[in-house]
């Protein structure tokens, strides 16, 4: 698509905003810049004005197209149905054209490109987070046929806080009799990076080796613990095969008696990730593997669903300016707080990451896990 179809694809988008301002206390990044270049109203007043040759692209738009979270929380309260998110990532697209983008989005692409993950890490240790388990009976995960692919996703392979939820998922699946395999080097990135950062044509070769090893294992499903790498291949992969979200596997794992959970002590309020809740409709799933466990005390956060606040680590904002990313966070532990909870779980590498870490270095006394985290202590 080039950038005459953009423009015009994203003017019959933008044209529906009437700037009725609803968006306004519901963007989290509005919410802490406290300025209208930051809200969603802001930004599609930039994206008209540009279309409309009434302002150039400069450093100034860049600052605001890639200061979103692409959380998608404005489109649930607008009025006209004006889905920013992707205008914004169309915005993006733009300004790489332009030559006017935070260039450290280039070493992400370079690293994709060379290593196919965005750590730039040696591929082949894709599943060095098995030695979490090593010792596990029967432990063989990169088998060469499978009824499910478990694809696990870059941060959680090679992040270290986040290697315990692929580990966890493993064992889960493993006790509750599931015919997987993992892909371990030969998992490509699902290339969700580059299309936040207005790179999507350079997705293809990744997709295209992803599909190819999913076809070769002979699976019949892919499941995975990360949502965004499920959003991705939910809405741009489209295989012919069933995909899940680990939280939907182990809501059916339970029901069905796969897996037996005993009791845990705690009160816990569900974070819902972005893409996982607001962006692919799982909002239930989860909150059902939280209550399936004996001694859960589930409270909700004051914006749960729909209109859960984005823990600060979405849209590549965190790459592009981790002190807004750690202010959105600091924002989603206070509401946390408010609930009294000691234990936010969410089911989310990167939301793991995030609100641990703004966690620790507030030093709040709060347990920050995910749900097959919750699963792993309950079945044990």
């Amino acid at each position: 698509m080039n950038i005459v179809q953009l423009k015009k694809l994203s003017y019959d988008e933008v044209a529906k905003c009437n700037r009725c301002g609803f968006c306004l206390p519901n963007c989290p990044v509005y919410k802490v810049e406290k300025k209208e270049s930051a809200s969603p109203r802001g930004r599609n007043a930039i994206t008209r004005a540009v279309i409309e040759g009434k302002l150039p692209l400069s450093g100034d738009t860049e600052q605001s197209i890639f200061s979103c979270l692409g959380c998608g929380a404005c489109t649930q309260v607008c009025l006209s149905g004006v889905v920013t998110k992707d205008l914004i990532f169309r915005d993006r697209e733009c300004q790489v054209a332009g030559d006017l983008y935070p260039k450290i989005a280039d070493r992400v692409a370079k690293f994709l490109e060379s290593e196919h993950n965005i750590s730039d890490d040696d591929n082949e240790e894709r599943g060095e987070w098995q030695e979490l388990i090593k010792g596990l009976p029967d432990q063989a995960f990169e088998k060469k046929h499978a009824d499910v692919i478990f694809f696990v996703g870059c941060v959680a392979s090679f992040f270290p806080m986040a290697q315990k939820i692929p580990a966890n998922m493993a064992r889960i699946m493993q006790k509750g009799g599931v015919d997987f395999a993992i892909l371990g080097g030969e998992e490509w990135c699902c290339g969700f990076p580059l299309i936040g950062a207005g790179m999507p044509d350079k997705v293809r070769s990744l997709m295209d080796h992803n599909l190819e090893k999913i076809r070769d294992v002979g699976a019949k499903a892919i499941v995975f613990t990360c949502p965004s790498c499920f959003h991705t291949w939910k809405n741009l992969y489209q295989p012919d095969v069933e995909l899940y979200h680990a939280s939907q596997m182990l809501d059916r794992m339970i029901k069905d008696g796969r897996i037996t959970l005993k009791g845990i002590n705690a009160t816990v309020t569900y974070h819902d990730p972005c893409d996982l809740g607001r962006n692919s409709g799982v909002f239930e799933e989860p909150r059902e593997v939280l209550k399936a466990i004996p001694g859960i005390r589930l409270v909700e956060l004051a914006n749960n669903r729909q209109l859960s606040v984005c823990c600060g680590g979405g849209g590549n904002v965190e790459m592009v300016n981790p002190d807004l990313s750690a202010r959105v966070a600091q924002m989603k532990l206070d509401e946390i707080a408010e609930t009294g909870a000691d234990t936010v779980v969410s089911a989310c590498q990167q939301c793991l990451r995030t609100v641990a870490t703004r966690a620790r270095r507030q030093k709040m006394n709060l347990n920050v896990k995910d749900l097959t985290e919750m699963v792993v202590e309950a079945m044990n």
